[in-house]
């Protein structure tokens, strides 16, 4: 028994422990460690390639592409060395729709600027003396001018785009589309500023209609001269004999072709121009069949239905204004009459 326990205790001995690391080969790996880091710390930093793996743990492979831009760049686009790409068909809807865009914006401000200012000109004309309301007037006269060079710049982006919408329709291969587009504004413009005011303004409805208004609530009952009596003559104008903006001499008649009695919320008609009172004209289109009927107006030969018609409300302010002025004058000639 005693030999069993000492031969039992020399194998312990001799049988390395399973829970501990012997001094030599902790000594060995430590040192391992340490140059290990000392390695690495001597090493250059640099980018390393990333693997990906799939869903079935295969390693995928990205090529690594062009370098990257640096950190000056900020990954914004080189806007002047980038060019322009070429349009096709496919483009073409969206300009269309641009297009739309600057009509729409036209339109507004045909609605609220144009009848907004024509209103203050009316008001003035009506409130001030002729001799005290010339400063006035003036002043609104330029805006109104401005507005309409307002509005002819943007037609000319309007029909800019519609051209180039037409080419791309006709399977045209549009480049350099921003310098084509730029330009042809730019071309149209300069023909416009290259006209003269009577050139500029002569020609359009809405300012014949602004100057027109003016005219009849501070001369009522006198014919209206032609355009041109409003814009002086310029270099570069036709001689006043030869001028073709004979447009005026017509005298405003506030009565009703139906009932011969002042016009009453009244109606005009889109395709010949005659005013009637609105009650007037719809008892009157009662008995027009589907294609229309004859227009009361005398000598007329026009056929109107009621979608012809659309209610005047610039003739009824008129209305209003001339009443108000015939007013003033009974009550001026009766203050006359008074004093003598």
């Amino acid at each position: 028994m005693p030999a069993a326990s000492r031969q039992r205790a020399s194998r312990a001995r001799r049988e390395p422990s399973d829970d501990h690391i012997e001094a030599g080969d902790l000594t060995q790996r430590n040192d391992d460690v340490l140059d290990s880091e000392k390695s690495d710390d001597e090493q250059p930093c640099r980018t390393a390639k990333k693997e990906r793996t799939d869903k079935k743990g295969k390693a995928v492979h990205r090529d690594a592409g062009p370098p990257l831009e640096s950190d000056d760049d900020d990954g914004r686009i080189d806007v002047e060395n980038f060019r322009d790409q070429p349009l096709d068909k496919k483009e073409g809807a969206k300009l269309h729709g641009i297009a739309q865009d600057w009509e729409l914006i036209r339109k507004q401000i045909h609605q609220s600027s144009f009848s907004l200012v024509k209103d203050v000109a009316i008001s003035l004309a009506d409130v001030m003396e002729i001799d005290q309301s010339v400063k006035a007037l003036h002043g609104v006269d330029t805006i109104m001018r401005e507005l309409l060079d307002i509005d002819q710049e943007m037609l000319s982006h309007e029909e800019t785009l519609k051209e180039l919408h037409q080419k791309l329709m006709l399977a045209e291969r549009v480049e350099g589309v921003m310098d084509r587009y730029e330009n042809a504004v730019s071309e149209k413009m300069d023909q416009y500023r290259s006209k003269t005011s009577r050139q500029k303004y002569g020609t359009s409805e809405v300012y014949t209609q602004f100057r027109e208004c003016i005219f009849e609530v501070q001369n009522p009952g006198v014919p209206i001269p032609p355009i041109k009596e409003f814009i002086p003559r310029e270099r570069g104008d036709a001689s006043d004999d030869d001028d073709d903006l004979e447009i005026g001499g017509v005298t405003q008649d506030y009565k009703c072709p139906i009932t011969l009695t002042t016009l009453a919320n009244p109606m005009t008609s889109k395709v010949c121009g005659h005013s009637f009172s609105g009650a007037a004209i719809q008892e009157y289109l009662q008995k027009a069949r589907a294609d229309g009927i004859a227009c009361p107006a005398a000598g007329c030969k026009k056929r109107l239905t009621m979608a012809m018609l659309r209610p005047d409300k610039d003739l009824e302010k008129k209305i209003k204004i001339a009443a108000r002025q015939r007013q003033r004058r009974a009550e001026d000639s009766d203050d006359g009459e008074v004093i003598e």
